[in-house]
């Protein structure tokens, strides 16, 4: 008897295995015939098949209104790539609804998630929407000359959070979006043409015509100088110790320096040469020596 239990113990095992099986068998047959699962099952495959063909046919028409518009390159991709990961959360939702499950606490983690993210990422977040604006509305391109956020340079680029100038002195200053986007925007390379605006200062008792006349032959010497949109030279000041003269004149945006420079060192010469004198601030001192009685 002793000699057949390990084979009847074994008979029995299987016995279970097969009992549990078919347990099994029979209640997926019950659920898929009796209680209709296989409809349930027909909506869950044709939830999956439709919502990805949604989710193509949206990105689709989203690249294609982003091809079309001002929003390409790096914020089109972002766009789309936040767009991808919405699509996608509210698929899975559906699909787990549909097979009963309670999403209730999925999308209340999913908020309370995207709340703590976006208070995290605040200045990026601002970044980014003052570089959609950027990107958008274009008030530089690369290559300008602009001031922003109290640094002049030229833009080297321009990113979704950030904006790289070149001073120069040949620095590059990376300054975020939102700086660039909240403050003043001064774009020097948008017209063709710009003006260059100096004052010349000198001494009280010179002839206000004589010296008009020699700031105006100056000018006229110059050849960065555009004669042709006329120039404006008139005794702008009777300063403390000076006459103050004001100069303007015309010439393209990429020869301002070069003007701006010129004038200044030709002006200084041809005041001496014409002996028009530039007042400086002079200091007398007086020494009182008294005699010892």
């Amino acid at each position: 008897m002793y000699m057949f239990l390990p084979f009847a113990t074994a008979a029995g095992a299987e016995t279970e295995t097969a009992g549990f099986f078919q347990k099994i068998w029979a209640s997926l047959v019950n659920w898929f015939i009796d209680e209709r699962g296989w409809v349930r099952l027909l909506v869950v495959l044709a939830v999956i098949l439709v919502g990805l063909i949604l989710i193509k046919i949206v990105l689709a028409v989203t690249r294609k209104l982003i091809g079309r518009s001002k929003l390409k390159g790096i914020a089109g991709n972002f766009i789309i790539t936040i767009l991808k990961i919405v699509l996608v959360f509210i698929y899975l939702i559906t699909i787990l609804r549909v097979l009963g499950i309670d999403t209730s606490s999925f999308v209340a983690l999913f908020t309370v998630g995207t709340l703590a993210i976006s208070l995290a990422i605040q200045s990026v977040i601002s970044n980014f929407a003052s570089g959609l604006i950027l990107v958008t509305n274009h008030p530089f391109r690369e290559g300008d000359f602009v001031e922003v956020a109290g640094i002049s340079g030229t833009v080297e680029k321009i990113t979704l959070f950030a904006t790289k100038v070149k001073t120069p002195d040949n620095k590059v200053v990376t300054v975020p979006n939102s700086s660039v986007a909240g403050g003043n925007i001064v774009n020097y390379s948008t017209e063709e043409k710009r003006r260059v605006d100096l004052t010349f200062g000198v001494a009280y008792g010179s002839s206000v015509e004589k010296v008009k006349a020699v700031i105006e032959s100056v000018l006229d010497e110059h050849d960065l100088v555009l004669h042709d949109d006329g120039y404006t030279v008139r005794l702008s000041e009777q300063a403390a110790s000076s006459l103050n003269f004001v100069c303007r004149c015309w010439t393209l945006s990429a020869n301002y320096w070069s003007v701006y420079f010129d004038l200044t060192e030709r002006m200084t010469e041809r005041f001496a040469q014409e002996g028009i004198e530039i007042p400086y601030n002079k200091l007398d001192v007086n020494i009182v020596s008294q005699q010892e009685k």
